[in-house]
């Protein structure tokens, strides 16, 4: 299982709030205008970033 962003609920209009959420630093956005990404070898799958976000945009999926 992974955690993954939503393109479909995620504005993508400013720098996404959590990244500071995230207890291990496994969020990143190449702009302030782009798609936030996780990264697997950081995430711990603790939900911060799903507690934190209003619009639900991250989600865990299986691989």
């Amino acid at each position: 299982m992974i955690m993954t962003v939503n393109k479909a609920k995620c504005p993508q209009d400013h720098k996404c709030p959590a990244i500071k959420v995230c207890p291990n630093g496994a969020i990143s956005q190449k702009t302030i205008y782009s798609l936030p990404e996780v990264d697997p070898a950081l995430c711990v799958l603790c939900g911060a970033c799903e507690d934190f976000c209003p619009k639900g945009a991250f989600e865990r999926i299986d691989l």
